[in-house]
């Protein structure tokens, strides 16, 4: 849900006895909140808020969602904003569907708490708005305190187990979360093996008609004797052409010499021609 426009000025916090006095440079703060580089992150929702200040005390004023082992979430986001010179301040914010979000928002339903910039006095910067119990200026709230008019149905504060639903709710989205990832993987399981099957039945046809045309090929043997049998021509065939290839095969024989050298190497040659 989005908050109505709320407005508060920076020159009255409406306490007395609580909180702390600010004395910022109205100018310069209207200057950075009007400023295109504001407005672009509030255009494009980049103007984050978290349930209390602690992330931004312990991460910095830009923590990183991964810090804290994801633990930090933001709670809102500033959906408009501007600023007059006088020091008033105007603003909208949205409720995001976290779980920080969701307490807030209930906290907002409830008419409790409000809303605390967090801005850097030195630059000046503006970074945006979180969402506390005990707003330093107490009408960032956006509603009104005074709950004595007649007609209005009375509002009850925030229980303990509003905080535990609020967690369940968030801990049974994480779990259907879950689920359908793993029904998306299992899904995406019997799709590889649907195909895989497919090639597999498609092998197998291949490699019937591989069998089927070699059986074209194979001579069948009856005999009243025995059942029918078949041998294949191929392995015989290749046995002949075996034999006629050594037949016509150019062996290796000796050489006999031209010519005589002397008489040593004649008779030597004789010898080995003869077999000694």
């Amino acid at each position: 849900m989005e908050t109505p426009l709320i407005t508060y000025n920076l020159t009255d916090r409406e306490r007395s006895y609580t909180g702390n006095e600010r004395n910022f440079n109205l100018k310069q703060i209207a200057k950075v909140i009007n400023s295109p580089e504001t407005q672009e992150r509030v255009r494009l929702r980049d103007m984050l808020g978290y349930y209390g200040h602690w992330a931004r005390t312990r991460f910095g004023m830009y923590p990183n969602e991964g810090d804290a082992v994801q633990q930090i979430e933001p709670a809102i986001v500033t959906t408009f904003l501007e600023a007059d010179d006088d020091g008033t301040i105007r603003h909208k914010a949205e409720f995001l569907g976290t779980k920080a979000g969701r307490i807030a928002e209930q906290l907002f339903k409830s008419r409790t708490g409000g809303f605390s910039s967090a801005i850097d006095e030195a630059k000046p910067a503006f970074f945006g708005f979180d969402y506390v119990l005990a707003p330093n200026f107490s009408s960032n709230r956006g509603y009104e305190l005074a709950l004595d008019s007649v007609g209005k149905h009375e509002l009850r504060a925030v229980t303990l187990d509003d905080m535990i639903a609020a967690e369940s709710n968030e801990q049974v989205d994480d779990l259907l979360s879950t689920i359908t990832n793993l029904n998306a993987a299992n899904t995406l399981a019997l799709d590889s093996l649907n195909r895989m099957m497919e090639e597999n039945e498609e092998l197998l046809s291949m490699l019937a008609l591989l069998h089927n045309e070699k059986s074209k090929k194979e001579s069948v043997l009856d005999s009243a004797g025995q059942a029918a049998f078949s041998t294949s021509k191929l392995p015989a065939q290749r046995i002949f052409d075996d034999i006629n290839h050594f037949k016509t095969a150019h062996l290796p024989r000796f050489a006999e010499p031209k010519a005589e050298i002397n008489s040593a190497t004649s008779r030597f040659f004789n010898r080995l021609k003869n077999g000694y």
